[in-house]
């Protein structure tokens, strides 16, 4: 297939007026049909795959055979249902090669026998559009052109005026162009804008190149051609099939300085507007004339370029090849321009509208906030809702960090599928941890995790609940507008006074969309460039799509509306629809409207000065249910139409506060839908007058999925945790590590060359080492490697080096016998233990590059040293950190940390107190009961006081579950008999003690910098989790 053929036939070109969509592009996917009761409970008890989660397998090392097999069979075990190829720094094949395309066709085939869909990353790493460089390479058109056009203002011009590209005078209220008639004005005083081209520059990140100019025509068409090229000839077969779609990733059309251009603006925006752009181009600077119609109309350009140069081929290439287009824009920056004009208007192309949600910070109030940012979860749904997308994707997780536990990692996916999503993608799921690439944006999804084995658990929880979020229908009555342009007219280009203004406005919608959800109100948002290719008024409704609104709501500080949005209005409040302002626009695209002021200050209009509880009360409800009581936490749901009944799940985000919670429903019957288990429990309703009243708490981190229907359903007994009897043990908690010990070495003596380093980090090492082998640091860090060459750089004449690692051993009783050490590539170095070559064998630990030596021979008390010589340096040599394993404690000594001998742990403290800081692992507390009898009765777990990951219990050798969120119970009745029982609470940590960083503060932000580390620390001075068991655990009876 000539792809590129395909794609130019179908590019819409501007021929005058305002480009569209097309009915093609966002109507033909239309919803399906309401499902019943049954095909909810199937699904719910064992999620097929494509509702379970499929998180980016990243390829980013030396991609093998034997790694695929082993990344698949790992997602495949730990409950996963697919995964996103996604090469990322450190990738040692070359991208897009034949050998490449030959080991993706063997993951398709090795995913399709285990039941796992695929999916493509398009791109090496992000942001989607270069092609890992081949772009850049084969178009220089692509980037060599301009990108922005930076302002200078002056009052004489300069001798030399050849950097310039355009050149304005200001006469009386207009300017001139003067650009080719510079010489009669030299050295005439006067206002001179002068306008120079900046140019996307050139970078590691993108291969040695530059992003590329996504508005330059033919741009899209080449980066499709040259990336899907090689995946139809090798998989085009499993298009739609095991292969099921494309994930684009944070592509964006932002200015490296100064407005955004691109060659052919000024002929765009005249084809579109009929008149010229450049003679006005200080009015995107200055507030005169019509400057605010001059930005709407040049913001809209933009975003329609945006939109026909790279939406709609990436559509069509999908519609046509059966494949599901995915991805994200950086939706974060809204109400900031710069990254593209507007999130929903490229989202309508998606077959499947996504966003990407990471970090661990909740943050309601930002415009700028990932978690916490309902506005960006509320733009997909509503997406989805309105134009039949069944689905809803985020990449989410990246770079909270090691320290989230499964009670974060539920909560932030609870309160993004409360809002609407319903395909969790983690980011990320690594190959490879050697080197740089541990530091990239953890946690990892992978075997390296401490919490690895236990994650089926939550994997299966969020694949129940993505079902019951992807079957059935959402149906809101109420549509709020996103005023975005009006934003357009305060863009960031247009200086500090505009941004200003432009921030007020998102944050004031930002408020209103946040009081809007914490009241429970349902709605769904809108945007008005949808509106005009699938915006209609019927029988009194707002019709967008496959969604018909009641009530329409314009948000404060709204002061633009497009025509088509202000024409339908005034039809919709004639045929009897609810129109309520809170802001009153005065223009319609961007020109002052006396009409709409009129309309606006008319009867016809319910005019709100501001979001009161009354007015929600009074105007804002939904009909068939009702809040009639909540209390405490941070309470969000989410309704969903079935044939015969409808689902509500509650969620609760707060992560100390419970929510209780009293809600009628129309309806006769209700039941609860466990997620953890799969499992369909009993309810305690309340019925009067066709409607059922539900009583429930929902626990911080928590929720709660019920399903009310007229017709009851089958349901079992709900288990018991609360209430009981503790049985008492037969004596104190035994606490005994599951795993040798650990200590990390990460400050280390170098000898590179001529040149000495004492007590440096060993990353800052590792970076030095690169620096004296003429590069300006680790080749790997913040790089794509474009073909070869990083494998290829010539570091022939750079020194050797020696990484001296030193610790000590203090105490006769160390069991040094046992002793090993763990070390990354040892292959690469000469491995010495206090002077005596050591050998690596075939045992590893994190990764099959970090391996284990036994060192028990060659260790002594006092000082040891571990050396790594290389007699050469290449670019694999990576100075990673030692880890010295064995049954011993860690302790302060003085500034340093030491080896001491084991000693049996006494009473329950942290892990630093039983010397084990840097132990990710499970640690565990045991105790025996004796039951008398157990016939009808019923036992559980309880323990509240914990710091870790999860809590594994086990009971007679056998794993009972996990707990790691409110009310930390577990019901144990199958595993307990009569007689002697031994209970045993494994704690698990998590990866930050052991793999850091350790010299930063957490903040719920993790990235790569967070690993350089400019002078040494006191042991003191180390960020360590406190892990452990606070309080004893119970085991209890109920009769």
């Amino acid at each position: 297939m000539n792809t590129q053929r395909i794609i130019k036939n179908f590019i819409y070109t501007v021929a005058g007026g305002i480009l569209s969509l097309g009915t093609t592009g966002c109507s033909g996917n239309k919803a399906e049909t309401t499902d019943s009761f049954s095909t909810l409970e199937a699904q719910f008890s064992n999620p097929s795959s494509e509702y379970r989660t499929a998180p980016f397998m990243v390829w980013n090392g030396k991609v093998t055979e034997i790694e695929i097999d082993r990344m698949l069979k790992d997602f495949k075990d730990a409950g996963c249902g697919g995964a996103f190829i996604h090469p990322r720094p450190g990738m040692i094949t070359e991208y897009m090669s034949d050998e490449w395309y030959s080991l993706y066709r063997y993951a398709v085939d090795k995913g399709k026998e285990m039941g796992l869909d695929i999916w493509i990353y398009d791109e090496n790493s992000y942001p989607s559009g270069f092609a890992g460089g081949h772009v850049p390479e084969d178009m220089p058109e692509s980037y060599n052109q301009g990108q922005g056009l930076e302002l200078t203002k002056t009052d004489l011009l300069p001798d030399k005026t050849d950097e310039y590209f355009i050149i304005l005078k200001k006469e009386g209220d207009k300017w001139a162009d003067i650009t080719n008639a510079l010489s009669q004005h030299k050295k005439a005083k006067g206002e001179y804008y002068l306008y120079k081209k900046t140019y996307l520059g050139k970078s590691d990140w993108y291969g040695g190149y530059s992003y590329v100019d996504l508005l330059v025509p033919g741009v899209t068409e080449k980066f499709i051609d040259l990336t899907m090229k090689g995946y139809e000839k090798t998989i085009k077969d499993e298009f739609g099939k095991s292969v099921f779609g494309i994930f684009t990733d944070e592509p964006n059309i932002s200015s490296p300085g100064g407005l955004r251009w691109t060659p052919d603006l000024f002929e765009v925006f005249r084809k579109q507007w009929g008149y010229d752009l450049k003679p006005l181009l200080p009015l995107l600077d200055e507030e005169t004339g019509n400057w605010k119609q001059v930005r709407h109309n040049y913001m809209e350009t933009l975003l329609q370029m945006f939109v026909d140069r790279w939406s709609k081929p990436w559509h069509h290439y999908c519609e046509t090849n059966n494949l599901k287009w995915t991805g994200h824009y950086w939706e974060h920056g809204w109400p900031q321009m710069n990254d593209g004009p507007d999130n929903m208007a490229m989202y309508a192309w998606h077959q499947v509208p996504a966003i990407d949600m990471l970090f661990n910070q909740f943050n309601e109030k930002s415009t700028g906030a990932q978690f916490g940012n309902i506005r960006s979860v509320k733009e997909v749904r509503s997406i989805a809702n309105q134009l039949g997308r069944r689905r809803v994707l985020s990449e989410t997780y990246g770079g909270g960090g090691w320290n989230v536990t499964f009670k974060d990692m539920k909560r932030l996916c609870d309160w993004q599928m409360v809002l609407g999503v319903n395909l969790v993608n983690q980011h990320v799921g690594h190959m490879s941890m050697a080197g740089v690439r541990k530091f990239d944006y953890p946690p990892m999804f992978n075997q390296s995790a401490a919490w690895w084995n236990d994650y089926r658990a939550l994997n299966d929880y969020i694949a129940r609940i993505c079902a019951a979020m992807s079957l059935g229908e959402q149906r809101n009555d109420i549509l709020v507008l996103e005023p975005t342009t009006s934003v357009w007219m305060y863009n960031q280009y247009y200086g500090t006074a505009s941004l200003n203004r432009a921030m007020e406005i998102g944050q004031a919608f930002q408020d209103l969309v946040t009081e809007l959800e914490h009241a429970q109100v349902e709605f769904d948002l809108g945007c008005e460039n949808i509106f005009r290719t699938n915006g209609s008024v019927r029988d009194g409704k707002f019709v967008v799509g496959q969604r018909a609104y009641g009530t329409f709501v314009v948000a404060p500080q709204t002061e633009n509306l497009e025509r088509e949005t202000f024409d339908m209005l005034r039809r919709f409040v004639r045929t009897g629809g609810r129109l309520i302002a809170f802001g009153h626009p005065s223009r319609v695209e961007g020109e002052p409207s006396a009409e709409a002021e009129a309309f606006f200050a008319s009867d016809s209009v319910i005019s709100l000065a501001e979001c009161t509880p009354e007015a929600i009360d009074r105007y804002l409800r939904s009909e068939g249910i009702r809040f009639v009581r909540r209390e405490g936490g941070d309470l969000h749901h989410h309704r969903r139409e079935f044939d015969g009944g409808q689902t509500l799940l509650l969620v609760n985000a707060s992560l100390d506060e419970a929510s209780d919670v009293e809600v009628a429903l129309n309806g006769k019957h209700a039941v609860r839908m466990d997620a953890l288990d799969g499992k369909v429990y009993e309810m305690p309703v309340e019925t009067a007058n066709g409607a059922v009243t539900v009583k429930t708490r929902v626990e911080p981190a928590g929720s709660v999925l019920l399903y009310v229907s007229n017709d009851p359903v089958e349901a079992r007994k709900p288990q018991v945790s609360t209430g009981g009897t503790p049985l008492r043990a037969d004596g104190p908690v035994r606490i005994a590590r599951h795993r040798d010990n650990v200590l990390l070495i990460d400050f280390i003596d170098l000898q590179n060359g001529d040149k000495q380093y004492k007590d440096i980090y060993y990353n800052n090492a590792g970076a030095e080492v690169f620096r004296n082998a003429g590069l300006s640091g680790n080749p790997w860090f913040w790089a794509m490697q474009y073909k070869q060459d990083i494998v290829n750089m010539d570091l022939s004449a750079a020194p050797g080096f020696t990484a001296a690692y030193r610790f000590t051993v203090s105490g006769a009783g160390v069991d040094t016998k046992s002793m090993k050490i763990l070390v990354e590539r040892p292959w690469l170095y000469t491995v010495k233990v206090n002077g005596t070559p050591v050998q690596a064998g075939e045992d590893w630990l994190l990764d099959e590059e970090f391996k284990l030596i036994p060192v028990g021979k060659y260790v002594h008390s006092g000082e040891n040293t571990v050396e790594l010589v290389a007699a050469k340096t290449t670019v694999h040599t990576e100075l990673g950190a030692v880890y010295v394993l064995g049954d011993f404690e860690v302790v302060q000594r003085g500034d340093r940390w030491t080896i001491v001998p084991a000693a049996r742990y006494g009473p329950l403290r942290n892990w630093q107190a039983l010397g084990a800081p840097f132990y990710p692992w499970e640690m565990k507390y045991a105790k025996r009961f004796k039951v008398n009898g157990v016939a009808g009765k019923s036992y559980y777990v309880k323990a509240d006081r914990w710091t870790g990951s999860l809590v594994e219990v086990w009971v007679n050798g056998r794993k009972a579950g996990i707990v790691f969120a409110e009310p930390y119970t577990l019901d144990v009745t199958p595993f307990v008999r009569k007689g002697k029982n031994d209970v045993e609470l494994r704690v698990v940590g998590n990866m930050e003690n052991l793999i850091g960083p350790h010299h930063v503060a957490y903040d719920g932000i993790v990235d790569p910098n967070r690993w350089n580390v400019p002078q040494l620390r006191k042991a003191s001075e180390y960020f360590l989790t406190p892990f452990g068991l606070q309080e004893d655990f119970a085991l209890v009876e109920c009769e």
